[in-house]
């Protein structure tokens, strides 16, 4: 299992960064961050957040989530070809709808055609991809649990809303499971691949290495230590 810590992008853009360096320096395997237009979130362009922390660090990097509706689908692949290149092995996408009404009309887009809008465009996206690996955010439609499973991705669910994870298993070629979870033990209660926790500040990130030394003994953070990343 992976264990990394993410934020939604609620911080200034230079603390974003400062939680990616103390995740690496706690020893985790991944960082993430979301992608949101509207305030008090300055989240905009996780490439750019993304691509900046790959220099300072050794961790993998993801996001939680990708816009995959009011995002153009070749210029997604684009971008994150290039954080790619410049972070080789290290690199992956969550992809989401998004759920907010503003926003969506803020890139011309209407929020009732979300669901076709993801499958829409994640296809005219997987036809351009040639990176690393998918998953997709799940918390409400079976239509994506099973967009995922037929396309052999990850699928990413909320602590709290995970009614969707048995249909995706029972579909998909090779399950993975991704958690996001406001604390380590809601989390850890579903056995995933990847976990990743919610911080707030490079304290919150040194008690969550606490956390997990104590709740999983054979994990031992320390800075460089070998990280289990699936290719």
């Amino acid at each position: 299992m992976q264990i990394g810590v993410f934020t939604a992008g609620d911080l200034p853009p230079s603390e974003i960064v400062a939680l990616g360096v103390a995740a690496d320096e706690a020893g985790f395997d991944v960082f993430a961050v979301g992608e949101h237009h509207n305030p008090p979130y300055t989240s905009s362009s996780p490439t750019t957040l993304l691509a900046h922390i790959a220099a300072k660090t050794t961790l993998r990097l993801s996001t939680a989530t990708t816009l995959i509706t009011t995002n153009d689908p070749a210029r997604l692949a684009a971008e994150y070809a290039t954080l790619a290149l410049l972070a080789p092995g290290r690199t992956d996408l969550v992809l989401g709808r998004g759920n907010t009404a503003k926003v969506f009309g803020w890139f011309g887009k209407e929020i009732e055609y979300s669901l076709p809008l993801t499958i829409e465009h994640y296809a005219a996206f997987k036809a351009l991809w040639r990176g690393t690996y998918v998953w997709h955010a799940c918390t409400r439609s079976p239509e994506i649990a099973d967009l995922a499973a037929e396309n052999d991705d990850g699928l990413f669910v909320f602590a709290s809303r995970t009614e969707h994870v048995t249909r995706y298993r029972d579909q998909a070629a090779h399950p993975r499971i991704g958690v996001l979870a406001q604390h380590l033990d809601d989390g850890l209660a579903h056995a995933p691949d990847r976990l990743l926790v919610e911080v707030s500040s490079p304290a919150d990130v040194e008690e969550l290495g606490s956390d997990v030394c104590s709740a999983l003994p054979h994990r031992r953070f320390s800075h460089g230590s070998a990280r289990n990343v699936p290719s």
